[in-house]
């Protein structure tokens, strides 16, 4: 098996750092251990860390405290805290603060394992990069792009985040779903209340009901303590159902009778719990088309379209690619000590591209061209980039292919063309956009 990605485990217990450190072998490529936060801190400045496992109880700097240091240099990090048994109070306070989960003493290594290696695959490398957005106070302080498609999707963003309405993210992986929400998050009432982002496409199915819902002790083997699900968790605050197209049905069901009722089940529990939070779903599918092939409940998908907001794929975004490549690039040259510019070459090259990656495939560029740059120059390695020429005629056969399906859709629909922008999974006002654009009358 292939092993990725680093972690950080941080504890002021020498044997504990030992055991979760052995645990973590078959899943992490590269492990560092710290005795102390400012410890952990100065290997944060010399090492790519992806995920940190960190003690809440430390001397000195506290791991909450740990965590809020490291999320205002390093965003991207994901932390998964450890706490004492029974203080769900501080677990809730951790997620507030950015932590992605948490763990409760005495935990099984089989579910550090797991929650390891979810976190490790929604790494940066792996995740649209999180510092499109800076949050202080909840207020948005800067959002990076100026185009007409990128604008309107922020504009509905923006208008929806004034309700508590549910809404449904959609878009190519890798646009930057995830940074939107916490948009929305951040400029809603809910913004000092716990954001929980759920990737639905990377737990198991065996235990996704456990996640949202939570469970009982002894609900199933290795249920060794009771773990309040990220529904209970989030309370007054938001939650993110990121991939929701991945969701089993089974679960399906039940979450449509918590969005109905706004009440939990925890697996193994006789008891319902009232919960209180904003749901934001995210998609890179056309659920119509999952609802047409009988993969997802058509009740559900009505219940989360409210308010559809489609996220613009990157080759759509024009001169937006300049403007994230220098964000990127001055990250970047930050992170490894750099000095590195694009020049007019670079820009053409990076104009021309398709980014079927969208802005995740962008940042990796650029990282990998500050990383192995040999001398002063920088140079970028697009993948599947010959010539112009080449990059052009794929862009042209990919239109076509996407105007047939328009075409298709509104002759399907009587020319309705809000019964057409459901059909393809799209918004109303992007579909608008693709009509202009392609000349169709």
């Amino acid at each position: 098996m292939s092993l990725s990605g680093c972690v950080l485990v941080v504890d002021d217990e020498e044997n504990i750092r030992t055991i979760v450190a052995a645990a973590l072998a078959s899943v992490s490529g590269k492990i560092f251990t710290a005795g102390s936060a400012e410890q952990a801190m100065e290997i944060l400045h010399e090492e790519n860390v992806d995920v940190v496992i960190s003690d809440i109880r430390m001397p000195g700097m506290d791991g909450l405290e740990f965590l809020q240091h490291v999320k205002r240099e390093q965003p991207g990090i994901r932390f998964l805290m450890i706490t004492a048994h029974g203080s769900l109070d501080t677990a809730v306070k951790s997620l507030r603060f950015g932590a992605s989960d948490f763990l409760t003493k005495p935990f099984e290594n089989s579910e550090l394992r797991q929650i390891t290696s979810r976190l490790l695959a929604m790494a940066p490398a792996n995740e649209a990069v999180h510092e499109e957005v800076s949050r202080s106070g909840g207020i948005l302080s800067g959002v990076i792009g100026q185009s007409p498609p990128f604008r309107a999707a922020l504009d509905k963003i923006r208008k929806a985040a004034q309700s508590d309405s549910t809404v449904l993210l959609l878009g190519e992986s890798g646009t930057g779903k995830e940074v939107m929400a916490r948009v929305l998050h951040d400029l809603s009432a809910r913004k000092d209340k716990p954001f929980i982002p759920v990737n639905c496409g990377a737990i198991p199915e065996n235990l996704i009901e456990s996640e949202l819902f939570g469970h009982e002790k002894g609900a199933f083997t290795g249920a060794i303590s009771n773990k309040p699900g990220k529904f209970v968790l989030a309370e007054g605050g938001t939650v993110l159902l990121d991939e929701m197209g991945e969701l089993p049905l089974a679960v399906q069901v039940k979450l449509l009778r918590v969005l109905q009722e706004r009440k939990v089940d925890p697996v193994g529990s006789r008891t319902s719990l009232g919960v209180d939070f904003r749901l934001v779903a995210a998609t890179n599918r056309n659920l119509r088309e999952e609802v047409r092939l009988g993969r997802f409940r058509e009740d559900l998908y009505f219940r989360l379209n409210v308010i559809p907001v489609e996220l613009p794929p990157l080759r759509e975004r024009g001169a937006d690619i300049l403007l994230l490549a220098r964000h990127y690039l001055g990250h970047f040259n930050k992170r490894y000590g750099g000095n590195f510019r694009l020049n007019p070459a670079h820009e053409k090259m990076l104009l021309a591209h398709l980014w079927p990656g969208n802005v995740r495939e962008l940042a990796n560029v650029v990282e990998r061209a500050v990383v192995l740059a040999s001398g002063p120059e920088l140079m970028l390695e697009l993948e599947g980039s010959g010539d112009k020429a080449a990059s052009t005629s794929i862009r042209e056969r990919k239109q076509n292919v996407e105007r047939e399906e328009i075409l298709k859709a509104l002759e399907l629909c009587r020319w309705n063309k809000t019964q057409a922008a459901q059909h393809l999974g799209v918004s109303r006002r992007g579909l608008l956009y693709k009509i202009k654009e392609y000349g169709i009358r």
